[in-house]
């Protein structure tokens, strides 16, 4: 049965994702450096790699995920036969996260998995595993490693960070990827442990939007035009208030301001099996906006709002 056109709107309320700005442009940077990898330009001088930063809720994870799962349909290829006729999957970009508890072993073998490959446990070697990581990244021919979460490497003591560091970069260098590290501005310490890191680790950053200027008027149209209505709602609309409530509601964090604007929809009966009248989107108010508010976030204090706009949380 073909979908009608309301659930095809419930559809875009449920998968609306939108793009910083800084994102599209860092996706063109991570290409860049993809293409100078993928033409055997082999300088380990040049920048190849990126510390990717911002602050929780900016959506890092969101970008680097799609990017990957994107790099996958814009090859053209997506397998190729070995010598003994295999089939192989090509997986240009690889998304894998620093284990929380990490250790050598953990470390490589999220990396394995990240590859779609089976964690080895038991009696296993560290240098198996990263032999391992190593031959099932050449293997799926990657060009891009993203680690996420680096995080959960600050609590350790300087020389767990630096030997941490020093894995990371050999295991790019051997496998001759470009390395993405992604995280909270708080892991800039690790990209200056060393001048070796400052050099090929230069920083990006996702900010968010700290005012309701142009840029964030400019989001909340992109938003509406995801939500493909005939009639806008007027998020982006100065005179109905809906701009300076969202960004209030938000403090500018996309990853706040989408899943607000989707409980908002749930509120107002828009996700309801019945739901067949575009007209209860009338019922969305400031009030609506503070309950949806309320729904994601929580009770949130005056205090935990300045440690997340401080970066002090992860």
């Amino acid at each position: 049965m073909e979908k009608n056109q309301y659930i095809e709107f419930q559809d875009r309320v449920i998968n609306l994702y939108i793009e910083h700005p800084e994102v599209k442009q860092i996706w063109k940077s991570l290409d860049s450096k993809r293409m100078w990898r993928s033409r055997g330009i082999d300088n380990f001088n040049s920048p190849h790699h990126m510390f990717l930063m911002g602050k929780s809720r900016v959506e890092k994870t969101q970008a680097v995920k799609r990017y990957a799962e994107q790099s996958v349909k814009q090859s053209g290829r997506t397998f190729y036969y070995d010598e003994e006729g295999s089939k192989i999957k090509i997986i240009p970009v690889v998304y894998a996260e620093i284990p929380d508890r990490f250790t050598p072993k953990e470390f490589y073998n999220n990396i394995i998995e990240g590859l779609g490959a089976i964690k080895l446990y038991g009696r296993v070697e560290v240098g198996q595993l990263k032999d391992r990581a190593l031959y099932l990244l050449k293997k799926h021919r990657t060009e891009m490693l993203v680690l996420d979460e680096l995080n959960y490497l600050l609590p350790y003591a300087n020389k767990t960070k630096a030997q941490a560091m020093e894995l990371v970069k050999g295991l790019a260098n051997k496998a001759g990827v470009c390395l993405i590290c992604v995280g909270t501005p708080e892991i800039e310490v690790l990209r200056t442990m060393n001048e070796q890191f400052i050099g090929r680790y230069p920083p990006r950053t996702i900010p968010r939007f700290e005012e309701c200027d142009d840029s964030f008027i400019s989001l909340l149209n992109k938003i509406e035009l995801e939500l493909g209505l005939e009639k806008p709602i007027g998020l982006a609309d100065s005179a109905l208030g809906y701009p300076l409530v969202l960004h209030k509601l938000s403090l500018g964090f996309i990853g706040w301001l989408v899943p607000m604007l989707q409980n908002a929809m749930d509120i107002i009966g828009v996700m309801e099996p019945d739901f067949d009248d575009f007209n209860v989107l009338n019922r969305l108010n400031g009030n609506i906006l503070i309950e949806a508010q309320r729904n994601v976030v929580g009770d949130i204090t005056k205090n935990d709002i300045k440690k997340i706009l401080r970066g002090k949380t992860n």
